[in-house]
């Protein structure tokens, strides 16, 4: 059976990252669980939402999930400039790949929420969230097996 379509999308995003290990960060991986850390920094978490259908005919539904990246780095002081470089680099591997490969469409670009830390801690965090939209395609209903 092949897989479905969101996995397809999921590992294509990871396969458009991919090319971000080692040069800006020591480790990309797919989680469930939010709140986890990475321990080797700078680390970029990819979470997947839930799936909505968003519209649907008797043919094809439109789905859409959110797509959570979150960035953990580590930086002594003034984090802000170490931030957004690796915001950009994410941002350039996912945007330049709007159509995933006719997966699926990035929807919202990758709106940036900041975790609120002290500058003096010396974890960071920020998450990046996209909307995918994609659609499937569902056997003709009149037709009988």
């Amino acid at each position: 059976m092949p897989d479905s379509i969101k996995k397809q999308i999921i590992d294509r995003v990871l396969s458009d990252l991919a090319p971000l290990v080692p040069a800006t960060f020591r480790e990309i991986t797919r989680e469930w669980d939010s709140t986890r850390d990475s321990k080797a920094l700078p680390a970029l978490m990819l979470y997947d939402g839930n799936e909505t259908t968003v519209s649907k005919t008797a043919t094809v539904w439109t789905c859409r999930f959110p797509l959570h990246l979150k960035i953990v780095f580590s930086s002594a002081r003034n984090s802000g400039p170490a931030k957004d470089a690796l915001v950009a680099e994410v941002q350039k591997k996912i945007e330049a790949d709007l159509t995933l490969n006719g997966l699926g469409a990035v929807l919202d670009a990758g709106n940036e929420i900041p975790a609120p830390t002290a500058d003096s801690n010396p974890v960071h965090r920020t998450t990046l969230t996209y909307t995918i939209q994609y659609t499937r395609k569902i056997g003709d209903p009149t037709l009988v097996s």
